[in-house]
């Protein structure tokens, strides 16, 4: 691989060739569709005694005058439902690599208050980081009807357009479904440890592209502000160190940071994306849900894959979704690209001016 000429922070791969996992994942840590919906058992139901703590730790934060954003895990005291957060995190963490949070009532609150709710939950957790250029901390995922439609790096998140399978840039997303759309919007998410294990199988020649990695397109939201921009180094699909095996997958963002390089994929490299993408969309591999109203699904990027269907609203529905990322305690080590591109999620950069993103959409 040539060697181009980037930021100091550049990392040489082709003399460090990646330690590779050739045993399969341990299955508690891979799932399919069908065998998820033999069961409901993945679902973590609040009680009612819980939704009253809840309550009690917002009305707590109000009288404190705190905004979220502002306040830790101290300020948001949950000591019943703490421990089963706890378990949450180390299923996320070490198990399915997803919860889901089921029976927050949200016609109680006002989406102010939901923010607030949502923010004192994910600080159990751990740590909020930006999400666009903006710093956005809690994204409001809705059909924002943007003018720049034809844009590059516009990101499909605002609008009501279909996603392919994906990962976000922190250790967690999370999403609070406040409400849902008329028809569509279907939540899906993909085991990654599921897929490797297939890859490993059936197309093992796949790997060795996929731990080295590629170059990302920033969507204009880099530390620059170049619209051009792309991650100083080849970020890993998959990275093994210390025992475990990490992913971390983005089509979109791969194949435009090719296309912005101006150098093109090989023929495997491409492969390689393309049979992550259709295994992701693979109706036995995939987990469809209709997040319910209330519904906080929470996911473990290095694990797993998420991408929602195309949807419509109307008839008095119009599908909001809070967004969080979340860097999680205790990770452990991490390839040097992925800590840099991945884990800090989009830092807030001073450029910005205005309020003025292409990449979340001119309205």
């Amino acid at each position: 691989m040539a060697m181009i000429k980037f930021s100091p922070g550049w990392i040489d791969r082709t003399h460090d060739m990646p330690e590779m996992l050739k045993e399969p994942v341990p299955s508690r840590m891979t799932w399919t569709g069908a065998t998820l919906a033999q069961s409901d058992d993945w679902i973590t139901r609040l009680t009612p005694d819980e939704c009253e703590e809840i309550d009690a730790a917002l009305r707590g934060v109000q009288r404190a005058g705190l905004a979220w954003g502002h306040f830790g895990a101290a300020g948001f005291p949950l000591p019943a439902l703490g421990p089963r957060l706890a378990r949450c995190e180390e299923e996320i963490k070490n198990g399915r690599g997803f919860a889901l949070l089921r029976g927050l009532d949200v016609g109680r609150y006002s989406l102010d208050e939901l923010k607030t709710i949502y923010w004192g939950l994910s600080v159990h957790l751990g740590t909020v980081v930006s999400q666009n250029a903006l710093g956005t901390l809690i994204e409001e995922i809705a059909d924002k009807a943007p003018k720049n439609l034809g844009d590059s790096n516009l990101r499909s998140y605002v609008t009501a357009q279909a996603q392919p399978p994906h990962a976000d840039l922190a250790d967690v997303v999370g999403l609070l479904c406040v409400d849902r759309a008329k028809e569509g919007g279907t939540s899906v998410i993909v085991s990654m440890m599921e897929i490797y294990n297939r890859m490993l199988r059936d197309k093992p020649e796949y790997l060795q592209a996929l731990y080295e990695g590629y170059y990302h397109d920033l969507r204009g939201e880099g530390p620059t502000g170049d619209p051009d921009e792309v991650s100083d180094a080849p970020v890993p699909v998959f990275s093994y160190r210390d025992g475990r095996l990490r992913s971390w997958f983005h089509g979109k963002k791969i194949r435009q940071g090719a296309a912005k390089r101006g150098i093109a994929l090989t023929p495997l490299q491409r492969e390689a994306l393309d049979y992550v993408e259709r295994l992701g969309t693979d109706p036995e591999v995939r987990m469809d849900m209709q997040l319910e109203r209330g519904d906080i699904q929470l996911l473990n990027n290095y694990m797993a894959l998420h991408y929602r269907t195309a949807f419509v609203d109307g008839d008095g529905h119009k599908r909001l979704m809070l967004r969080i990322w979340i860097e999680l305690r205790d990770m452990g080590d991490f390839d040097p690209a992925l800590d840099r591109w991945v884990r800090q999620g989009v830092p807030r950069q001073d450029w910005v001016k205005d309020g003025i993103l292409p990449a979340v959409g001119r309205v």
